[in-house]
């Protein structure tokens, strides 16, 4: 039994291994790809004599979004956004499956969307990109489902630890954001893959931190801790808007007719590329596009005057909500620590000016404000400390970045109770928080079935010919649909199969011929899990619909057989 054992946890770390390694070098690949679209494509433009580099400083995100946009509608449309948010939902609704194409689109779509000057960074791409890998891996080497989910947590450990350079908080961040649970097993191999992807990423591009920073010594006087108190509050009220307005930029841009969807991204980086071209005509600065880290490196040297340092943060904040919001594919690391930085130097360049003596007051609270907007936006406390001390390598800043940090954190909490991965997922219809993960003691089976249904549920009208329910379903993967009549009360069920098939000799038959009547069982959203299964033991089907009780006959969301197991599944994950 112990040989057994042993030998299990050998796989397990030739396992772990294999995906630090690949998802290493996968970011490292990723990392130059973006730098050599950004200097030859975005960064090449400014060199354009007189009205052509506005234009061309203009018209190469726009380019890039149209791009962006069509390929992300016939090819791989969750590689849309961050990522992270896809990672989650995979992690908790798919078994950790995500298909290979995932990354190779994410690796594409990435590097074209910030080489061409969106406003979006690396980082949370590089999460997906290496969850994928580790999905596919998992796969490939024939493991079960529940061993493929068990290697996301990893996968995404070793894409932050690759794309920052920062292990120590590559390890945290897939413990608070993806598993949010210290004791599970995968601890071990969460560790390892952040080590291994670490120290790839450091033999090919070198052993220093990513930025080059000044000595703060001063950093523990109490007027640096009293103004990244001060910071810390400044910044949860500017993360909560630049949330807010991310949201609610997305939600209307949901709203576009799918048939011009696809061309959003050209729109938001058409409205970035007007925001970049000002300030670079203006000012002569290019931190608007892509990852901007030259601009924040020179912040984090006190290097820039306050009227810049102004006009970068607004115009980062505005720009980047244009790009994610608008369907660009890359993620927000990058630009909320730029923005956080530039709000940090803005704080420090007004201490000055108010008489406040600091040796390098700007500089200092450039990087506690990286990490307390860090904090407030993506809402992960202990990471965004770690990746501050981690990407600077100064253990005088801990203190301040702590203060800032843990107040940005709290007050952000406050403001708004959901993180924004998870709110992103409830505006595509995704909501995990329906998933608690519970002690065996308290009884799974005993909720209600409203806590694992599926709320976007599709609807067809029984008066339907097969050929119309046909071209609305075709495109879609639900194997069963709820009838509903004139009224929109349901009266039955229809197999996707039945249509299809059935369509094939009559496609002028109307959905009510092939339905099954409402006889079939039907749900409530109080009914227990356990009553529901039960159903499905009795019955042939995979599905049932669920109906409300305060309005009879309305259908609010579907069960199947899948939510059930998955559910199950997560608890088992967590007992073991």
């Amino acid at each position: 039994m112990e040989r057994v054992s042993s030998n299990r946890r050998t796989r397990f770390h030739l396992i772990a291994l294999l995906i630090g390694l690949l998802g290493g070098l996968a970011a490292v690949a990723f990392h130059q790809s973006i730098h050599w679209a950004e200097h030859n494509f975005i960064y090449r433009m400014k060199e354009l004599p007189g009205g052509f580099a506005i234009a061309g400083l203009i018209l190469m995100p726009t380019l890039g979004g149209l791009m962006i946009g069509y390929l992300l509608k016939i090819w791989a449309p969750e590689a849309a956004g961050s990522g992270i948010p896809q990672t989650k939902a995979a992690y908790y609704l798919k078994f950790g499956r995500i298909r290979f194409r995932t990354a190779l689109a994410k690796f594409v779509l990435g590097t074209l969307s910030i080489g061409t000057g969106a406003s979006l960074g690396r980082e949370g791409p590089t999460v997906q990109l290496s969850a994928a890998i580790a999905s596919w891996v998992g796969r490939w080497l024939g493991l079960s489902t529940r061993q493929v989910m068990a290697l996301i947590p990893l996968g995404c450990a070793g894409g932050i630890a690759a794309a920052f350079n920062t292990p120590l908080a590559a390890i945290v961040f897939a413990i608070e954001e993806i598993m949010g649970d210290l004791k599970h097993k995968a601890f071990a191999g969460i560790v390892m893959v952040a080590v291994i992807a670490s120290v790839t990423e450091r033999s090919l591009l070198g052993t220093s931190s990513m930025f080059f920073v000044p000595g703060h010594s001063d950093a523990l006087s109490w007027k640096a801790l009293l103004f990244s108190l001060i910071l810390g509050v400044i910044a949860a009220g500017i993360s909560h808007v630049f949330v807010q307005l991310l949201l609610e930029v997305r939600a209307r841009n949901k709203m576009v007719p799918k048939k011009v969807g696809w061309m959003m991204p050209g729109v938001g980086g058409l409205l970035t590329g007007c925001i970049g071209a000002f300030v670079y005509v203006q000012f002569g600065h290019m931190g608007i596009f892509g990852i901007g880290y030259e601009d924040l490196s020179a912040a984090l040297f006190g290097k820039l005057g306050l009227g810049i340092l102004c006009v970068l943060l607004v115009g980062k904040f505005f720009a980047t909500i244009f790009s994610y919001s608008f369907g660009g594919a890359g993620g927000i690391f990058a630009p909320t620590l730029f923005i956080g930085a530039m709000l940090g130097g803005v704080v420090g360049v007004l201490a000055e000016s108010l008489g406040v003596q600091g040796a390098s007051l700007p500089s200092t609270l450039a990087l506690v404000g990286m990490g307390a907007m860090f904090a407030g936006v993506i809402r992960a406390p202990v990471t965004s400390i770690l990746i501050i001390f981690e990407l600077t390598g100064d253990y005088n800043l801990i203190l301040p970045i702590m203060v800032a940090n843990l107040t940005s954190y709290a007050i952000a909490s406050k403001l708004k109770e959901i993180p924004i991965y998870e709110s992103l997922l409830l505006q595509d219809g995704i909501n995990l928080r329906k998933f608690p993960i519970l002690r065996p003691s308290m009884g799974w089976q005993s909720l209600p079935v409203s806590t694992i249904m599926t709320n976007t549920v599709h609807t067809l009208s029984a008066d339907m010919t097969l050929d119309d329910a046909y071209s609305v379903i075709k495109s879609e993967r639900f194997k069963i649909y709820p009838v509903v009549d004139e009224d929109r009360k349901y009266v039955g069920l229809v197999h996707r199969k039945g249509i299809r098939v059935v369509r094939e000799k009559s496609p002028e038959k109307r959905v009510c011929e092939i339905f099954i009547s409402d006889i079939f069982p039907k749900v409530y959203p109080d009914t227990k899990i356990r009553e529901v299964a039960k159903q499905f033991v009795n019955t042939e089907w995979v599905a049932v619909p669920v109906v409300s009780r305060l309005d009879k006959g309305r259908v609010i969301g579907v069960v199947t057989l899948h939510d059930i197991t998955r559910q199950q599944f997560l608890q088992e994950q967590k007992g073991d």
